[in-house]
């Protein structure tokens, strides 16, 4: 399910995120749904969408859910929220042999993180949209991560509107 972010040290305030509606959660490595939305080529994505997933077996595809998709559109980057990705895009195929971008649960959070036993009913579902991803929108990554995962929120606060860390 998604829902209205109203935590204020939140990167996505005021915006919607994607939440786990399983009751007791799902394990890791578990499909939770897909990311649908208008399927093309990469190389004629809208480079301009904050929705756009790139896929395939060789990241040919891109899908772009700015007009159209389910609530994977959702999706916020773990960025700046203190925490570490729990979910991941993996493809696969459906009953029919479709190619499909699916939305798992991580094996793990983190290579540090020990004993993460997957997502809880009610847990935001975050994903790392890439680098890439953000350095075709804020240009330096070092000055643009300011809250690092299983850290506090800086003595300071966030910084001013603009920079909130999330596209989407």
């Amino acid at each position: 399910y998604f829902k209205r972010i109203t935590n204020p040290n939140h990167p996505a305030h005021g915006e919607f995120g994607l939440y786990c509606s399983l009751p007791g959660g799902a394990p890791p490595g578990s499909w939770l749904l897909d990311y649908v939305g208008r399927v093309m080529l990469g190389e004629d994505q809208d480079t301009r969408s904050d929705y756009v997933s790139d896929f395939g077996e060789k990241s040919e595809l891109a899908c772009d859910a700015n007009s159209y998709g389910n609530e994977s559109r959702f999706l916020n980057d773990f960025r700046n929220t203190g925490k570490h990705p729990n979910v991941e895009f993996n493809l696969r195929r459906d009953k029919n042999g479709e190619l499909r971008q699916g939305v798992y649960v991580k094996q793990k959070k983190d290579a540090r993180e020990e004993g993460f036993d997957g997502v809880k009913q009610h847990e935001e579902l975050l994903v790392s949209y890439g680098k890439s991803y953000w350095r075709s929108r804020v240009g330096n990554l070092t000055d643009f991560v300011w809250r690092l995962p299983g850290k506090p929120m800086p003595p300071d606060g966030k910084p001013a509107a603009g920079r909130n860390g999330h596209c989407g």
